[in-house]
């Protein structure tokens, strides 16, 4: 009987550690990235979450040449935007307290009608939910509870998400659709050097770049 009890107790430790919800610690997704401009054009692209140990690496790579790269550093605080304009390349320094408040409008949504379609994106079974927003908007979204974010600013319009997106689309304040969806996700080690501004990128202020746009 004793034996007994000690299998039924290592497999239930078994069962609830297969479920147990794990961050996003170190890895990176690579997601298919569509955007339909407000012309009705249609530019695309890949944009790569990269993460290791609280910093974060978001990369937008479109086929017209733009490129979009954010560093941020949630242990030190610290966030900077890699732009090239011309022969010259900056690294623009962001305020952390500000993207935080930005999420704050997307905050406090609820994740519903969960349902299993049989659909696999990136090699995981993806979920389908619809996420509601205190203003009265929806967006629909396939997503996985295997693993979470690590921190809350990997996504901007799902903080504190306790779920992974897999797929999903938003407008942003031009107009413009982005269409995103999971082609690779893997947890595996990645090099320090990602998170890094690098050396023929100038630190500048904000304020500075906007400048440099007048």
């Amino acid at each position: 009987m004793k034996h007994t009890l000690v299998l039924l107790l290592l497999l239930l430790l078994t069962v609830t550690g297969a479920m147990a919800q794990k961050p996003f610690i170190e890895g990176f997704i690579v997601y298919k990235a569509q955007i339909e401009m407000t012309d009705g054009s249609v530019v695309t692209g890949t944009y790569t979450f990269t993460f290791k140990n609280g910093r974060i690496r978001k990369a937008l790579k479109l086929n017209n040449g733009y490129e979009d790269i954010i560093l941020i550093n949630n242990t030190q605080k610290t966030a900077y935007s890699l732009q090239a304009k011309g022969n010259r390349k900056y690294a623009i320094q962001l305020n952390v307290d500000d993207l935080e408040k930005q999420q704050t409008h997307f905050a406090g949504y609820q994740l519903d009608e969960e349902k299993n379609e049989g659909k696999i994106i990136a090699g995981i079974t993806a979920f389908k939910g619809r996420v509601r927003y205190k203003d009265g908007s929806a967006t629909d979204i396939y997503y996985t509870s295997e693993w979470c974010p690590d921190k809350s600013l990997t996504y901007d319009r799902f903080p504190d998400a306790k779920f992974l997106p897999l797929s999903y689309s938003y407008k942003d304040a031009s107009g413009a659709v982005l269409r995103l969806e999971a082609e690779k996700v893997d947890l595996k080690p990645v090099e320090n050097a990602l998170f890094r501004v690098p050396s023929d990128y100038k630190i500048i202020s904000y304020k500075e770049y906007r400048q440099l746009n007048k």
